[in-house]
């Protein structure tokens, strides 16, 4: 499947041309609400290397006010751009990049993996994970824009081609509408849902029937 996120323009709005017209018409409804769709900022419909072996399934990327301001900083906005067309680059997983410890998706991502990067380190831990977000945009709160995207599916194509590589899969959040889009990942055998996805820290208390595999993974050279 082609990567529709190629097309990705370099400056705002930041939305594919075959999202626009369902998220215009989401956005009118939503105006000035914590559902709002920002495309101010870089989506980022995944974090990481295609080629990591352990896959998180999480909800949609967050938003605030800063966000904004971090998107459009020359560095972090090269990062952002590559990683959509999955280029290579230092720190695959960007956001334990000790360079963008300032941007706030960093800390918030770095106290959820907290428990593997005092482990196994935090390079180790930003080249065996990727994260695929189930909606791309950028909101403070998500809710159903009414169909299914275009960019979704490529995200969900990502997800089939996980599961046949046979890579370990952890799902964060939002384990129904995951199952629904991607059926077969309802049988998938390494496939583990946190025990609490309201409070999604990937650790052997959270995830007890997964970490034994996460800690496999992290045994491999």
């Amino acid at each position: 499947m082609n990567n529709p996120w190629s097309e990705m323009s370099d400056s705002p709005p930041y939305i594919l041309k075959n999202d626009s017209r369902e998220i215009e018409v989401f956005n009118k409804k939503y105006q000035r609400t914590d559902y709002t769709i920002h495309p101010e900022l870089i989506p980022e419909p995944y974090i990481g290397n295609l080629n990591s072996e352990i896959v998180l399934l999480n909800l949609n990327p967050g938003f605030s006010k800063e966000n904004a301001m971090e998107h459009e900083t020359p560095y972090f906005k090269s990062i952002l751009l590559d990683n959509l067309t999955h280029k290579n680059i230092s720190f695959p997983f960007y956001y334990l990049n000790p360079k963008l410890s300032h941007v706030r998706g960093a800390s918030w991502w770095i106290i959820k993996l907290r428990s593997l990067i005092t482990i196994y380190g935090l390079e180790n831990v930003a080249n065996r994970i990727l994260c695929i977000e189930y909606f791309p945009y950028h909101s403070k709160k998500y809710r159903n824009v009414g169909r299914i995207l275009e960019s979704q599916e490529y995200s969900f194509y990502l997800l089939r081609q996980a599961i046949q590589a046979q890579k370990l899969i952890i799902i964060m959040r939002s384990r129904k509408i995951w199952e629904e889009a991607v059926p077969i990942l309802t049988k998938y055998k390494k496939a583990f849902a946190l025990t609490n996805p309201q409070n999604v820290y990937v650790t052997k208390n959270n995830c007890p029937s997964g970490f034994p595999f996460i800690e496999n993974v992290f045994a491999k050279r």
